[in-house]
């Protein structure tokens, strides 16, 4: 007795097997190429992100040493003084921002003290006003 053994089926089931390996094979190609530039872009986000806490925490520091060596406050550079008292502090580095405000206490109350009273890191907006077209009413 002998068996015939036909190819044709098994040639066509290899082909889409390996058709499928292959597009699977592109898929985790592409994939991984996304993660990696995903993973660059936050590690340079993040770096920034250092740089403008590094820079925030270095004025706190020139706060702290005025306040401390004669108890009057000498503005950094890059500071300025509020209409209600309070130092705000701006740095911007590659389109993200750092805003610092602080506020000095009294005389009464730990004298040489202040108090951070808002520390934001956001990213600048260039674009345009995506409201400018929106209907202003009656």
């Amino acid at each position: 007795m002998s068996h015939k053994i036909r190819l044709g089926p098994i040639a066509i089931f290899l082909t889409v097997i390996a058709a499928v390996l292959a597009t699977l094979a592109m898929l985790t190609v592409a994939t991984s190429r996304a993660d990696a530039t995903l993973a660059e872009r936050f590690a340079i986000v993040t770096s920034l992100r250092y740089e403008l806490e590094t820079d925030g925490n270095r004025f706190l520091q020139q706060i702290d040493s005025s306040l401390r060596t004669d108890g009057l406050l000498e503005l950094p550079e890059g500071a300025e003084q509020l209409d209600n008292g309070n130092v705000h502090y701006n740095v911007e580095k590659e389109g993200y921002a750092l805003d610092v405000e602080v506020a000095v206490l009294p005389d009464g109350s730990d004298a040489g003290n202040y108090e951070v009273v808002d520390w934001k890191i956001s990213k600048i907006w260039k674009g345009a006003d995506p409201f400018e077209n929106l209907w202003p009413g009656f």
